[in-house]
């Protein structure tokens, strides 16, 4: 194993990046930052910590919470911007806060909130030569 090939781009990480290709989306391109940068962490200790022990089994958050916290995380850390999105006339949807939260909380959109995930996973992961990489497969 060669040491740079575990590299990640700690600035594409926290500032986010383009990815494209993102499986099962078309021409979706998504901004994302990398899942678990600096404000995820933070935001995440926050929001587990104000989970009432009645919604833990044990230590462990009931589905819905971890839910709710990660579209949460999405939301506010994470999803920078789209293109490529489109309504049933094929008009494109510009990107607002009020939209992304609508996508990455209501159960029907579900795989554009698996997509942004997915996305984000590849810019925390991956060094810069392997972003388009993991794209194109």
């Amino acid at each position: 194993m060669k040491l740079n090939d575990q590299t990640i781009d700690p600035i594409k990480l926290e500032e986010g990046d383009w990815v494209e290709n993102i499986p099962e989306m078309g021409d979706l391109r998504l901004k994302v930052r990398g899942i678990r940068n600096k404000s995820w962490q933070s935001m995440q200790r926050t929001l587990t910590d104000a989970v009432p022990k009645k919604r833990r089994v044990g230590n462990v958050l009931a589905q819905g919470e971890q839910d709710r916290i990660t579209s949460s995380l999405l939301l506010n850390t994470c999803l920078l911007d789209w293109s490529g999105l489109e309504d049933d006339d094929g008009k494109p949807i510009p990107y607002s806060k009020e939209m992304a939260g609508k996508l990455l909380t209501e159960p029907q959109y579900r795989n554009f909130r698996d997509a942004v995930i997915w996305a984000a996973t590849v810019v925390a992961e991956q060094g810069e030569a392997t972003i388009e990489d993991a794209a194109k497969n």
